[in-house]
């Protein structure tokens, strides 16, 4: 099926200008001033702005984390992109620790997607474990369409120490994939963590001496 819209303002990476797009199937093939195709249906389009499909390269949904689900699933979350002009979304697919596959993680994230989607959808694949047989899957996962990758430096669940890190980015790096990091230095986190929490055993003590002391309420308010 053929639609020509007419009469909008199309928005591009070279300028706004009034002109008609022909779109056959999902796909774009004229962009002009007073285009006309006779099989194709005519949808007046004025005082509409035309963009090109927004693409959201970094999505979490039907996520399980920190206890809970994220809120949107891939039917929710992708409506929810089309009606703010988002067309392709890019949520991340895992490998689980224990010996699990990357092609496991990849046929997980598939069931979650797969049938609910309303527009456009792939995959970043989370490597959280290393091994010989994992770099070996890197290349079936290029051949499923996925050449982005991403690891952690944090969370127990994903994080890759930092001699993994090393060998996973340099064989990416061969295979002319992508690969996001998640920064963060674990150790120094928790320590400081451990660091807040006495810090904040220390305030509570001072608030409960306070507490004790009714003629300084002016001081326990402002530690409340």
């Amino acid at each position: 099926m053929k639609y020509l819209l007419k009469n909008g303002t199309v928005i591009s990476g070279a300028g706004t200008r009034k002109q008609d797009v022909l779109v056959e199937g999902e796909k774009i093939i004229k962009v002009g001033e007073e285009l006309s195709q006779p099989d194709a249906k005519v949808v007046d389009v004025s005082g509409k702005l035309l963009f090109p499909g927004f693409i959201d390269g970094h999505t979490h949904f039907d996520l399980e984390v920190a206890g809970t689900v994220t809120a949107d699933d891939f039917e929710t979350g992708t409506r929810a992109a089309i009606l703010g002009g988002t067309t392709l979304v890019i949520d991340f697919a895992s490998q689980d620790k224990g010996g699990h596959t990357l092609k496991e993680g990849l046929e997980k994230w598939h069931k979650k997607a797969d049938g609910k989607c309303s527009c456009d959808y792939s995959f970043h694949m989370s490597i959280v474990e290393w091994n010989e047989e994992t770099k070996k899957e890197i290349q079936d996962m290029i051949n499923e369409g996925i050449t982005s990758f991403k690891l952690y430096m944090t969370y127990p669940a994903m994080i890759v120490d930092d001699e993994d890190l090393y060998k996973i980015i340099k064989a990416l790096n061969e295979k002319g994939c992508f690969a996001g990091v998640h920064c963060e230095n674990a150790g120094v986190i928790d320590a400081l963590i451990q660091e807040a929490k006495a810090q904040e055993n220390w305030v509570r003590r001072i608030i409960l001496l306070y507490v004790r002391i009714p003629w300084k309420p002016r001081q326990y308010t402002v530690f409340l």
